[in-house]
C-alpha cells in the first residue's frame, strides 16, 4: 500500500500531487531524514501510473534539495526543515487565487477559514 493519495480529478498534476504530498509527509514527521523513498519503478507500480510521472515529481524534489539521489540506494529524504506551514503553501495559494477570482477580502478569506474549521466534522 502506498504512502501517497491521487486524484486525477483534482485538476493538480500527478507529479505535483507526489512532491505536495512528499513535503506534507516530511513536515508531519512521517518521513524522516535519511528514510528512503519507495523506487520510481515502485511507486509508480503501486499508484498505476507512468513511471516518468514519478521520475519528474523526484526530479523536483530533488532540485528543491528535499530529496537526495545515492547511487545504489535511491532517493533519500533530506531534508526535514519543511514546516507544516510550508507543506500548506500549493493549498494557500490555491485558496488566494480562488478568493481573488471571487473578488474576496483577506478578511473575507480568514473567515470562511475560521467557519470551515469550525464546520470540520460536523455533518451538513
Amino acid at each position: 500500500m502506498s504512502i501517497y493519495s491521487l486524484n486525477a480529478a483534482s485538476g493538480t498534476p500527478i507529479y505535483r500531487q507526489i512532491v505536495d504530498q512528499t513535503c506534507q509527509l516530511i513536515a508531519s514527521g512521517q518521513l524522516l531524514p535519511g528514510e528512503l523513498l519507495p523506487s520510481v519503478r515502485v511507486l509508480a507500480g503501486d499508484l498505476g501510473i507512468n513511471p516518468m510521472t514519478v521520475s519528474k515529481a523526484y526530479t523536483l524534489l530533488e532540485h528543491d534539495g528535499i530529496v537526495a539521489r545515492r547511487r545504489g540506494l535511491g532517493m533519500v529524504v533530506q531534508s526535514a526543515t519543511i514546516t507544516p506551514h510550508e507543506s500548506l503553501r500549493p493549498q494557500t495559494l490555491a485558496l488566494v487565487e480562488a478568493a481573488k477570482r471571487l473578488r474576496l477580502t483577506p478578511e473575507e478569506v480568514v473567515d470562511a477559514i475560521h467557519l470551515a474549521w469550525k464546520s470540520e466534522g460536523k455533518s451538513t
